[in-house]
């Protein structure tokens, strides 16, 4: 029967479900079909027929695509021929048309419904044939049995023969490079090569396609990149412990392609097992195109056999999922996430006896960062194995199972997993790193001074391991060294970021004397940031979050910790348990501040469950519990808003029923309904509002102000705005509704552009009586449709109307508001406590005449941990590859202020520095063998906001936000080395990017105030 390729496995598996000992193959024909007693030849576009050649070389009538008449023939066939056998395989091809037919039932009963009479004759033949099925079955059992040669059959003969073998050449290069690969650097790598010798020492009595195979690797050779190399970035011999490969054989249980247990020596080292198993799975292999789970050296992945050619078998790997090596550490936030790009290829040219005669296996990995894909690592593994006209044999093993013939070969050999095992830390020769020495190394780079550079940063990835790996006697004796106390600050911002429950341990037992408070702060701000936390730490802090303490400012900054340290965890029961204990808390509470504590930590949870409870204070009468509550509903992911929360929102701020709201209420409810894809009608009333007569000038600009900057970033929002503005009438689009009165403003400007990821900033603006009632600069990152606000700065202030007045406008503030000013923090998407000025008069009034704050002042300060990825890939060559991707950020906030009661004005400048290091790469280590390729990004970015405010006369506002220059320092180490050998290459790659600095427009509003204060000077 000749078949199209698309249908052989589904005809071998009917034909081969009859019975196990009557097993089928495939022949491939090129261009030709064997049709009966005529092949079929197709030869440029031109059917040909050849009567002369039997139908096939073991001389069986085939049946193409199940032709009924056809069967018909195959059908009166049996009447002439004189071999009962014949009849057998006949009745078999008439039993698969009807099978394929979809009836299987009715051919077996002999009632088969069609409108063509000639069936119903075949369906008559074949009841006659039942009994003569039985006959030839158990003749086919004794010709099988006694000859075990038949072409049809896949049996002993397509395999190895015991007592035989084979010699194959092995050539096994691994190669190291950059993402995007550099032709002026190179790159670096290593190649194995070898004989293998191949034989079979014993067959299963029972299943004759399962045979015991010795694989011994002769005359293993390094051979390493150099340049003394006979061609530019070749290969030349050196010495190395791969010798030690070659000292012990080892066993397969090799199964009519399949490996079902590797045997070798339990003394054997990590690295010349995993070569092993790497060489165990070449041979595994199907030979008819198959979709299959199996397991090897890469793991347990999805392979794909395609049959290319006559006896070329193509195959390939996906999905492979590993469970010997370490499990891999991914960053929660898909932002600083690290995509894995892999494939894996092997083409196996066969011999007649269906074992490989050249084998080409490619495998490739590349590592990159999501924000950033031209940065990053790859590996390459290439394998040819090609055999010999050498065979070679061996003494056969008589034997009941595989195991007794391994024992009698080699007692001391055990069953060994066929996956790759991970690979023992190895020091260099000058020794493992120790905590104490990267400390004394680092310890200027560690200082508060250093905050803000991409040193400090660094600093943080080189300790961060170690303090991972450390114990808390160790750490708790790193805290008390009286040296340490000027870098301790710094200290606990790694301790933090590690989230160990050793460090965890070390740092609380120093901070039961912390008297300020200052230290816990520290150490609780650097566990919120960190990106894995450890469990029993997060429910440790979320019960310290529970207890009534003393010092506000630290009790505050244990709820927020608690909600945060729950969601970077991620569980769904430690977030729910989060979240009864948060809102438990502002249950119970009585005054103001306590509930605005666990507000802004269920801000830090975003928990979607917390958003009835939200709600409810929402609506508050209190300005403050209503803006916190609208704050920390804003913060919730866009998938868990609800109507509920949207009509909610619209009623706030149109203020429909209860209490006339606060501005920066209704601003914050407004952004909840802008950012949460409002409908076209939803935003035709916000147009109609902007004509409105709302004596709030302010809001009205503020919405302006964000219908403009949603509809830059939006092209759906943007249509939406054109369609109401072409189909509005003269009330919807004319001057005074698009030029609206006020200083309120909301804009984007771009600082960074790539065709992989955006920068912008992000700057919203509320001014109530010319001062700046709440503000806030937001640095986003936007890659793959993920958005990312690195930080965030938000000041607010309030009850400065008796500094400030401005007739023209009707403001609501209340006469009774306290003087208050201060500043809001996010950074990395955490929420922390806001730093309060001043409250009241008296105190604003102290700061005035005492000149706090008229020097440059740091007013936050942290090390956390930006990136946080590792993994480990399993080469099917035998090599376990290390990728790890680690980054760090410095930063520092400080300002200044400087006000003139004599002369009726006031400045402040507010700096945000920060130093960015991301460190990863691609590394195999062997104890013959070590190649890595890795990169450093360093970068410092600044951003500089200063305000000028004149209230002698009319009052002037003036803001300034630039950027001074930024430069982006790239560099690219690959690195080779032999362990017990001086040899050492290394290959480098530096680069800069020069960013210019720039001075970001606001508006036309404030760029004319600006100017009216250089005219001033």
């Amino acid at each position: 029967m000749a078949i199209p390729s698309s249908e052989a496995k589904h005809v071998l598996q009917k034909f081969n479900s009859y019975h196990p000992r009557v097993q089928f193959i495939c022949e491939i024909g090129n261009k030709t079909i064997n049709f009966l007693d005529t092949t079929i030849i197709i030869e440029n576009n031109v059917i040909k027929f050849d009567i002369y050649h039997k139908s096939s070389f073991s001389g069986r009538y085939l049946n193409y695509q199940s032709q009924h008449g056809t069967v018909i023939g195959m059908v009166n066939r049996p009447r002439d021929d004189d071999h009962h056998c014949t009849t057998y395989y006949q009745a078999i091809t008439i039993l698969f048309v009807f099978t394929r037919r979809g009836c299987e039932e009715e051919a077996r009963s002999g009632v088969v419904q069609d409108d063509i009479g000639s069936e119903e004759r075949m369906a008559g033949r074949l009841r006659g044939t039942t009994r003569m099925l039985a006959v030839c079955l158990v003749y086919l059992w004794t010709l099988l049995g006694e000859l075990r040669v038949t072409a049809a059959v896949a049996g002993g003969t397509k395999g190895w023969q015991v007592g035989n073998g084979h010699k194959y050449k092995l050539t096994n290069t691994l190669i190291f490079r950059e993402t995007e690969s550099s032709k002026s650097t190179g790159d670096v790598g290593f190649r194995v090569t070898g004989e293998l010798d191949i034989t079979a020492l014993w067959q299963d009595f029972n299943d004759p396609n399962i045979f015991l195979l010795k694989f011994e690797l002769l005359s293993p050779q390094l051979w390493i990149k150099s340049r003394r190399a006979p061609e530019p970035e070749g290969f030349v011999e050196h010495s190395s412990k791969i010798e030690q490969v070659a000292e012990k054989p080892f066993f397969v249980l090799w199964r009519h392609g399949d490996v079902e247990a590797v045997y070798m020596d339990p003394a054997e080292s990590a690295s010349s097992a995993n070569l092993k198993r790497g060489l165990a799975s070449l041979f595994q292999y199907r030979t008819l195109d198959d979709e299959v789970r199996q397991r090897d050296a890469s793991g347990f992945c999805d392979v794909t056999y395609l049959m290319s050619g006559d006896n070329v078998i193509e195959k390939r790997k996906t999905a492979c999922t590993h469970g010997t090596l370490p499990p891999s550490k991914q960053h929660p936030n898909p932002m600083f996430a690290v995509t894995l790009k892999s494939y894996r290829n092997s083409k196996y040219v066969l011999t007649q006896s269906l074992l490989p005669e050249r084998l080409n296996d490619y495998e490739g990995h590349k590592m990159a960062l999501v924000s950033k894909p031209d940065i990053g690592t790859s590996v390459v593994s290439e394998r040819t194995l090609e055999q010999t006209v050498e065979t070679i044999s061996a003494t056969a093993i008589q034997a009941n199972s595989a195991k007794q013939a391994v024992m009698l070969l080699k007692p001391e050999y055990k069953e060994t997993d066929i996956e790759l095992q991970p690979m023992l830390a190895t020091c260099p020769d000058t020794g493992c790193p120790t905590i104490d020495r990267v400390i004394e190394k680092y310890y200027k780079t560690l200082t508060a001074s250093e905050l803000g550079t991409a040193k400090s940063a660094s600093a943080f990835l080189k300790l961060l391991p170690l303090v991972r790996n450390a114990s808390p006697e160790e750490l708790h004796k790193i805290l008390r060294t009286p040296r340490n106390q000027r870098i301790k600050m710094q200290l606990l911002d790694i301790f933090g970021a590690a989230s160990t429950l050793s460090a965890h341990q070390a740092a609380m037992k120093i901070l039961r004397q912390d008297e300020t408070g200052d230290e816990t702060e520290r150490y609780l701000w650097a566990l919120s940031l960190s990106p894995t936390p450890h469990v029993d730490v997060a429910r440790d802090i979320l019960r310290r979050s529970e207890e009534t303490m003393q010092n506000d400012k630290v009790s505050e900054t244990y709820a927020l910790a608690a909600g945060a340290m729950a969601r970077h965890y991620g569980s769904a029961a430690v977030i729910e348990k989060a979240r009864v204990s948060l809102e438990l808390g502002l249950e119970t509470c009585t005054g103001e501040e306590c509930k605005l504590k666990f507000l802004r930590a269920l801000r830090n949870l975003r928990c979607p469950a917390a958003i009835p409870t939200l709600l409810v204070h929402a609506l508050s009468d209190s300005k403050t519990i209503s803006t916190a509550a609208w704050r920390a509903l804003k913060a919730l992911p866009r998938e868990a808003v609800t109507d509920e929360m949207k009509s909610s929102a619209h009623r706030v701020f149109y203020q429909i029923g209860g209490p006339r709201r606060d501005s920066s209420v209704r601003t914050i409810a407004l952004d909840v309904i802008l950012e949460n894809e409002p409908s076209e009608e939803v935003l035709r009333d916000f147009v109609k509002y902007l004509s409105s007569k709302d004596p709030a000038y302010e809001v009205r600009k503020y919405l302006s102000q964000r219908l403009e900057l949603l509809a830059e970033r939006d092209a759906r929002f943007a249509d939406y705005l054109r369609n109401i503005y072409v189909n509005g009438n003269s009330t919807l689009n004319n001057y005074h509704m698009q030029a609206q009165r006020g200083l309120s403003t909301a804009f984007a400007r771009h600082f960074l552009r790539s065709p992989d990821s955006n920068g912008s900033l992000v700057t919203v603006q509320e001014v109530n009586s010319g001062l700046l009632k709440r503000g806030i600069v937001d640095v986003v990152l936007e890659s793959n449709e993920q958005r990312q606000a690195m930080f965030s700065l938000g000041l607010f202030a309030g009850g400065l109307g008796s500094f400030v007045s401005n007739q023209d406008e009707v403001t609501e503030v209340d006469d009774t508001e306290v003087a208050t000013a201060g500043m809001e923090i996010d950074i990395l998407d955490v929420g922390i406590r806001p730093f309060v000025f001043f409250t009241g008069q008296g105190e604003l009034m102290g700061h005035v005449w005492s000149g706090t704050a008229d020097t440059k002042t740091p007013a936050f300060q942290a090390l956390a941990s930006l990136y946080s990825h590792s993994e480990y890939v399993p080469l099917g060559s035998g090599f376990v590859a290390e990728l790890d991707v680690q980054g760090a950020v410095s930063f520092e906030l400080a300002g200044e202020i400087q006000l003139s009661l004599w002369s009726r004005n006031a400045r402040s400048l507010v700096e945000m520095n920060a130093g960015v290091t991301v460190h990863g790469g691609t590394r195999v280590h062997t104890s013959f063998v070590q190649s890595k390729a890795e990169f450093t990004m360093a970068m410092e970015p600044k951003l500089q906001l200063s305000t000028t405010v004149d209230f002698s006369g009319p009052s002037a506002l003036c803001m300034r936000l630039s950027q001074p220059i930024t430069v982006v320092k790239y560099q690219v180490y690959k690195i080779e080395r032999i362990p017990g050998s001086r040899h050492r290459l290394r290959k480098t790659r530096r680069m800069k990017v020069h960013s210019p600095g720039r001075s970001y427009k606001l508006n036309q509003k404030n760029n004319e105030m600006c100017a009216k204060f250089t005219n001033l000077s």
